[in-house]
């Protein structure tokens, strides 16, 4: 994917709905719950799953932690709301940052999904019907 940034217009932005692709805790670190994100070790290629089954689950993922925003946006992906429902609940938690909440929430996810963290979907199926889609081919 490359540093490529994924250009839409405006509108169809905010209706994009992030879901995430991988695990994650919540971790207490300096006094706060911070989220942090759990990434396979072996995640590409035919022996990847293989690999990954064997691993001990102490060593089978790699921690990503995020800092306090990007834990409060973490939260809020709930595979139902839409960026702008996201980026509102951001600034209602974070009402000192809500002149920069668009651009920082924005930046933020296209970060997971370059990471492969979230998948930015332009349509709103219900979880099920993603399920039952991915299994028909």
């Amino acid at each position: 994917m490359g540093n490529r940034r994924r250009t839409i217009d405006g509108e169809r932005i905010l209706e994009l709905v992030p879901r995430t692709l991988v695990d994650a805790r919540e971790t207490p670190i300096d006094g706060a719950s911070l989220v942090v994100l759990l990434e396979p070790r072996f995640h590409r290629g035919p022996l990847a799953r293989w690999l990954q089954s064997r691993l001990p689950p102490e060593r089978a993922h790699v921690e990503v932690r995020l800092e306090a925003f990007g834990s409060t946006i973490w939260r809020l992906l709930d595979g139902r709301r839409s960026l702008a429902e996201i980026m509102r609940a951001f600034v209602a938690a974070h009402p000192d940052q809500a002149d920069q909440a668009s651009e920082r929430v924005w930046i933020f996810l296209q970060e997971l999904e370059r990471h492969g963290f979230v998948s930015l979907q332009q349509e709103t199926l219900p979880p099920t019907a993603l399920n039952n889609r991915e299994k028909t081919w």
